[in-house]
């Protein structure tokens, strides 16, 4: 499913009118009547709303509007809303469904005129519906409205539902900004790429995409470059293992992985490589931690491996791809072997350690990984191969994102609870993660074994990145719910029970 920034958006809706001849007040009634009946199906149907005070708040705008037909469908299933409008100066459609709604009886109050009634009305609600301002806006929320926004978050007793984007988020949305907190995001049409900037996906709650019917040449634009990363539309792409294959077919990866005090993550990154799609996995393990890890691992080979030996007398020619970094130790000489490794004209993922000293090396020089790497960074790790400070990069990770993958030509992972893969063509695909039991110690070794498993079983760098991501989150999902809070080794398993079968 595609995920578009505001501009794009309004551009789908004007085309939709302007070429398929879509009359805006049939996208606003679809909009209001599709989002009432998904709103009914989230909280369990009607009995949820008997004896509840619901009321919508509606601003000028299309989300307004939207808020005005959701209101009128309320009202003539049997409930009494009432609707506080910001201001009663509305024109085009919302002004139709306002003109509408009055005819019907449906009590509307004015805030400007009527602040005391209005706000009696807000402090009562059960349920609020959020329709006050749209993704059109620039900058914070000020003066009354950033005043009534602040009113409405301080009642804690009420269920809040945005629509289409919760009021005082947009494309330029901070985490300084005052916005609605809203339990349900009913969004409109596509998912927006402001909903899930870090600052602003805390404020969302569950967001749901309402298909409005936009014509499919609009919404599946291949132009559009990004994508909301969902696993029953991604599994598709993974292609099928041959039911004649063996285990060389499959792929060999090579894992340099470990150090003493960090053998887990060794451990960890080989046993997930090899439950996810690699034939052969061979671990290179630090002499000093080798005999350790050979007596842990069966279904893994162990070879000892020494830092400072020459790069050179290392035949990587048996592999299809290569792992380099979790818990590996940061230590010069790894320098030297991470540029043998890129130079190698193999496919690679570089993960934890392995990103640290890349960032070493880029500093001196220009570096370029043709397309065939895979960087799987958390947001430390990010900045440090960026130059940026963190509260820059969560302003607008899809764009630092996009940066750094055309200037290292490299796919990219940054690792969040909003995950964002990009790769060095613009396109990326974002993950909706929000799983905070995977924060736990070597959840990242796990993706990064993941991911290469699937490098190394011929799978395409972007598409290796985007499937690892969606496996790391769904066998992540199943165990938390399975298990509460888990470790991580608790999700080797479920990779195995959930990766696609031919």
């Amino acid at each position: 499913m595609k995920i578009v920034d505001s501009a794009t958006m309004a551009s789908i809706d004007s085309r939709s009118q302007q070429e398929f001849a879509y009359p805006s007040i049939l996208l606003m009634e679809n909009a209001g009547i599709k989002s009432y009946q998904s709103f009914k199906s989230f909280i369990g149907g009607d009995q949820k709303l008997t004896n509840k005070r619901i009321l919508f708040l509606a601003g000028k705008g299309n989300n307004g509007g939207d808020a005005l037909v959701m209101a009128r469908q309320c009202f003539l299933e049997g409930y009494t809303p009432e609707v506080v409008l910001y201001r009663d100066e509305l024109q085009g459609d919302p002004l139709i469904n306002r003109n509408i709604n009055e005819k019907l009886g449906i009590p509307l109050i004015d805030y400007h005129k009527n602040r005391d009634e209005a706000l009696r009305a807000i402090e009562k609600a059960d349920i609020l519906f959020d329709g006050l301002t749209g993704t059109g806006i620039k900058g914070e929320l000020k003066g009354e409205m950033k005043d009534l926004v602040n009113r409405i978050n301080s009642i804690s007793k009420k269920f809040t539902v945005a629509i289409d984007v919760p009021s005082g988020i947009s494309d330029d949305f901070k985490d300084r900004f005052t916005a609605v907190k809203a339990d349900l995001t009913l969004t409109m049409g596509l998912p927006k790429k402001c909903l899930y900037l870090p600052a602003a996906r805390k404020l969302c709650g569950t967001i749901k995409v309402i298909p409005l019917g936009f014509p499919p040449q609009l919404v599946a634009d291949p132009l559009i470059p990004g994508e909301l990363l969902l696993w029953e539309e991604f599994k598709e792409k993974i292609p099928p293992i041959a039911d004649d294959t063996y285990k060389n077919r499959r792929g060999s990866l090579a894992i340099f992985a470990g150090y003493p005090g960090t053998t887990g993550a060794a451990v960890l990154s080989s046993f997930s490589a090899a439950r996810s799609r690699a034939g052969l996995v061979t671990l290179f393990a630090d002499s000093e931690i080798y005999k350790t890890l050979a007596a842990k691992m069966t279904s893994v080979m162990v070879r000892p491996w020494k830092g400072d030996s020459n790069p050179k007398d290392c035949d990587l020619s048996p592999f299809n791809a290569i792992l380099a970094g979790p818990g590996w130790g940061i230590k010069p000489d790894r320098i030297k072997w991470i540029q043998h490794f890129i130079g190698s004209g193999l496919p690679g993922v570089l993960d934890a350690d392995g990103l640290t000293m890349l960032a070493e090396i880029i500093v001196k020089g220009e570096l370029r990984l043709d397309g065939r790497w895979i960087l799987t960074p958390h947001p430390g790790e990010f900045c440090r191969l960026a130059g940026i400070k963190r509260d820059v990069l969560f302003e607008d990770p899809v764009d630092h994102v996009l940066h750094l993958c055309r200037k290292l030509e490299a796919v990219i992972v940054l690792k969040s609870h909003i995950t964002v893969v990009g790769n060095p063509e613009g396109n990326y695909w974002i993950l909706d993660g929000m799983n905070p039991a995977m924060a736990t110690g070597g959840s990242g070794d796990v993706l990064a074994g993941i991911i290469a498993g699937f490098l190394a079983g011929g799978l395409r760098p972007t598409l290796s990145a985007c499937a690892g991501v969606l496996l790391h989150h769904r066998i992540g999902k199943r165990a938390f719910r399975e298990k509460g809070w888990f470790i991580s080794e608790d999700l080797l398993l479920y990779i195995s029970e959930e990766i696609p079968k031919n």
